[in-house]
Parts: structure tokens; sequence; C-alpha cells
């Protein structure tokens, strides 16, 4: 029996170690300097798409943004002037602004050749723990599997929402308001840039589109492999690791299961949970972490003007 929970541990480790190794060198390449791309030469106009009951149109209703409501996305798509509009934005229900100089660090990316790009989402409600840990582990994502994929040459993860694509494209390819834009730009190989600098902040989680089909997902990694689109096969081994929660209770679970049938067995265990916090670390922004010491700070001023109340000098 024992020789069975070795073997089982040794595959654990080694393919947990893999992830591991994987995530941190993301996480690394995360902090690398980006590509600046130059200025566009030519002006381009730009559709930003927003649901129906979008602030968007009534708070920038003085900006040069053109916004257009949609109740179908495919039917709203297929209703712009591909002559007129070179760049569509699909803006998600909960995006309550845009950074300054937006659009225009959308066209010195698409002067450049970029077809499709996924910006920068920030969560501006971090009130509660619940908010706070959907907002971490937002950040997570966007340091690992966006900017830590394009420091590599890889398309960074579409999020379905919060992205500009070019409207040609998206109109030929488009089929329905089911269709899954992701795959299909990881089909056709094209490149999915991330603009850290391009943000849209949301007063909450966008929702995911898509739903997850693992198996679906899974079923195009060995055609993918033989086409040489490891863009895709990335992807594929992305959308199969655990989110940033199921791998630490998993990792964490069973380091304690191991301490507790051997603790000699169980010291790569706590090296690799240390290893697996340093990296999710790495791996949030700093604006995060800034908010965390504010609110200490804050406690501590309060805390200290009420001990001085209480004991004047």
């Amino acid at each position: 029996m024992s020789t069975y929970i070795y073997i089982i541990d040794d595959l654990v480790f080694f393919f947990v170690g893999i992830v591991i190794l994987y995530l941190f060198v993301l996480a690394v390449a995360s902090h690398f300097k980006r590509i600046v791309y130059p200025k566009a030469e030519k002006k381009y106009h730009c559709a930003i798409l927003v649901p129906e009951e979008s602030p968007l149109p009534v708070i920038y209703r003085e900006e040069s943004y053109e916004f257009f409501t949609y109740n179908d996305l495919h039917q709203g798509i297929n209703t712009l002037d591909r002559e007129h509009y070179q760049l569509i934005l699909i803006l998600s229900d909960t995006a309550i602004s845009l950074s300054p100089l937006f659009l225009e660090k959308i066209y010195n990316a698409y002067d450049a050749g970029i077809q499709a790009i996924q910006l920068h989402t920030v969560i501006e409600n971090r009130k509660g723990f619940c908010n706070r840990f959907r907002a971490i582990c937002k950040e997570i994502k966007n340091s690992l599997f966006r900017a830590g994929n394009t420091q590599f040459g890889l398309s960074s993860n579409l999020s379905g929402t919060n992205m500009a694509i070019d409207l040609e494209w998206l109109q030929n390819n488009l089929r329905s308001s089911k269709t899954n834009i992701e795959r299909k730009l990881f089909r056709k190989n094209v490149y999915i840039d991330y603009l850290p600098d391009a943000i849209v902040y949301c007063q909450s989680s966008p929702v995911h589109p898509y739903r997850r089909r693992l198996r679906k997902t899974a079923s195009y990694f060995f055609p993918s492999l033989l086409e040489g689109n490891w863009n895709f096969c990335n992807r594929i081994v992305q959308h199969l690791i655990p989110s940033p929660l199921k791998m630490c209770i998993f990792v964490s679970v069973w380091t304690l299961l191991i301490t507790g049938y051997n603790w000699a067995l169980s010291i790569g265990w706590w090296l690799i949970l240390f290893g697996l916090l340093v990296t999710y670390s790495l791996a949030i922004p700093d604006y995060l972490v800034e908010d965390k010491k504010k609110k200490h700070s804050i406690w501590r001023k309060r805390h200290l003007s009420n001990e001085l109340k209480k004991n004047p000098v």
C-alpha cells in the first residue's frame, strides 16, 4: 500500500512542480519591459460596442468616443460600416470609465499590425474580502496569461470582453453571438496582444461570455501541435490549469496529508507550496498591495488618535 502512495505522490509532485515552474517563469516575465508602439501614422475610426444598460455613453457624452449600444452582439457588429470603422471595441456591462489616451494606445498597436487586443480590466469595487479576492485573481491571470505570454511572443488570453478587434476580420468570422471569438482567433493563428496601459475600469468583475468546455478545448491540442500552432497549444495548457484558489487549496491539502503520513516526505511539498505563494505574489500588481498598506496606515492613525484622546500628554 505504501508503495502505491509513494508512486502517486511522486507523480503528483512532478506534475505540480512543472506547473508551478511554468507559472513562475510567466510571473517573472510579466515584469520585463514591454514594447512601446510608435505613434500611429494613419487616422483610424473605432466603434465602441456596449450593452444597452452601460453608463459609458452618458459619462462620455462630451468626448469623441463613438458608442453603439446592442442587445444582440452579432447583430450589433454586423450593422457597423467597415468602410468607416476599422476597429471595434467590445466593452463589458460593468465598465464605468476608461483610462486617459485610451484610443491612442489602441491605435498605435493597430497601426503596428496588431489585429486583436486584450485591454486591461481593473475592478474598482474592492471593498470586502470577496471583491478584493476577485480583483486579485483577475490581476494574477492578467500577469501570468496575458502580460507573461506576450513577453515570449505568445498570444495573450482573451476574456471575451474589454477587447479591441479588427472589424473586417470579426464580421467575416463571427457566425453568431455564441461564437467563441478567442478560439476563432487562436485557430486562425491571429496574434493577440495585451495592453496593460489601456485600462477599462469596471465596477465588478465582468462575466465570462463563454462556457468552459475543457473536453472540447483539449480536443484541439494535438491538431494544433501538428500544425505548429504554439499559441493555441499554450492557451489549451493554460485553460487546463486550475484557478489560483483551487491550486492553493489542492497543494495545501496535499501537503498537510503527506505531512501527516510522512513528515520527511513532506519537505518537498512545503517548498512547492512556498514556491506557489511566491509565484502568485509576483503576479499581484503594486496598486493592490498599496491599497492594503493605505488601509493599515489609516487604521494606525485612527488607533494613535484614539490613544492620544484617552491618554493626553
